[in-house]
């Protein structure tokens, strides 16, 4: 069995949409997504609580989609390992990706149009 991925490389402090670039009008929709992040977290927390691998795989599969969807590859990119570690049903390194997805979410938060 190989060991298990772990989050690695810095979290940029200020995380901007890709999306908000090609369209700054949808600035309601995205600051929408990520507001919503926080009861995605907390579902992902209560979910490894009880060590449900599978709902787990399940909210990390829904943030790599709505992530690239939203214009923010580094949540696509954190969804999709998470993901792929928990469809194998390895708890190993989830609470450090479940703390990497919140340290994104921090950094897109501050990346908001109306958080400078």
């Amino acid at each position: 069995m190989t060991n298990p991925a772990q989050p690695t490389g810095a979290v940029p402090t200020v995380l901007k949409s890709q999306l908000l670039n090609e369209d700054p009008d949808l600035a309601d929709v995205v600051e929408e997504f990520i507001e919503g992040l926080d009861d995605r977290i907390a579902e992902m927390r209560a979910a490894f609580k009880a060590a449900d691998s599978a709902s787990l795989a399940t909210l990390a599969h829904r943030l790599r989609g709505a992530g690239g969807s939203y214009g923010y590859p580094e949540l696509t990119t954190a969804g999709a390992e998470a993901e792929r570690q928990w469809k194998q049903a390895d708890l190993t390194n989830a609470e450090q990706w479940i703390g990497r997805i919140e340290e994104l979410a921090k950094a897109a938060r501050r990346g908001l149009p109306d958080a400078n």
